[in-house]
């Protein structure tokens, strides 16, 4: 006897399944790979970005799975081969300077994270969680992607955004946010003194991939009272360290 099966439940998954072996993809690329006509394509895109599981690039117009299916079985980061290749160098430099450690993905205007590693004490609560999606200018890993882009992108990138003021610290100004890059670009670590959360704070650094495009990201979180002077240069050494272990890893040089 014949399996029973939903005939729009297979041409969903037909359809993610394709996505998730190409960064973007546009409804004319998906409708030549399946089949599939254009009309039920778009439907069943619209549908599962209704859904959340699908975004679409402003730029390109194409679409991109988001990490909600990492987020419901965390399948999506066992997968991931660049997330188990850096995991065990984000524990070790959570270890050494006993805080949250996150690594992200430029994900079209915002970063995605993708990695997340609590110390095993002094643990301090912060709301992100892996596939969190956030614009880049209100985190210190955020702005340090962006300080490799150049001006005019980054131009671009802010006046798309909805640039959400969080707390009395967040930036609110575009030439505040210019400003903030230079001095990133100067030094190679970007900023987030309690712009997105009170009490919290950020040390970022972007590692560049295979292509040598900077399109990830390290941060470590550690509350306000735990980042003077003399524990920030330690944190900062210790996550350039790993920066350039991390970059070498993932570009292959």
């Amino acid at each position: 006897m014949a399996k029973e099966t939903v005939q729009s439940v297979e041409r969903a998954f037909q359809i993610i399944e394709l996505m998730a072996k190409n960064e973007t993809m546009g409804i004319r690329e998906i409708h030549h790979e399946t089949g599939l006509t254009v009309t039920v394509v778009h439907r069943i895109i619209n549908t599962l970005a209704e859904l959340g599981y699908v975004k679409q690039e402003k730029e390109t117009e194409k679409y991109f799975l988001t990490y909600r299916l990492l987020v419901m079985g965390n399948y999506v980061q066992e997968r991931n081969n660049v997330v188990r290749l850096v995991h065990p160098y984000l524990k070790q430099l959570s270890e050494d300077c006993k805080e949250t450690v996150h690594f992200v993905q430029r994900a079209g205007n915002k970063i995605r994270y993708i990695d997340k590693v609590l110390p095993t004490a002094n643990i301090f609560a912060t709301g992100s969680y892996i596939g969190l999606e956030l614009e880049m200018s209100s985190t210190a890993v955020g702005k340090a992607i962006l300080a490799e882009l150049p001006e005019e992108e980054v131009r671009k990138i802010w006046n798309q955004g909805e640039n959400v003021i969080f707390t009395p610290h967040t930036i609110q100004s575009l030439d505040q946010l210019l400003k903030e890059l230079e001095e990133a670009r100067e030094t190679g670590f970007a900023y987030d003194w309690e712009e997105r959360e009170a009490g919290l704070c950020c040390v970022g650094v972007s590692v560049r991939d295979y292509r040598g495009i900077y399109n990830y990201g390290i941060s470590i979180s550690a509350p306000v009272t735990r980042t003077k002077e003399d524990n920030l240069t330690r944190i900062q050494e210790k996550l350039w360290e790993t920066k350039q272990i991390v970059s070498e890893l993932i570009s292959g040089n």
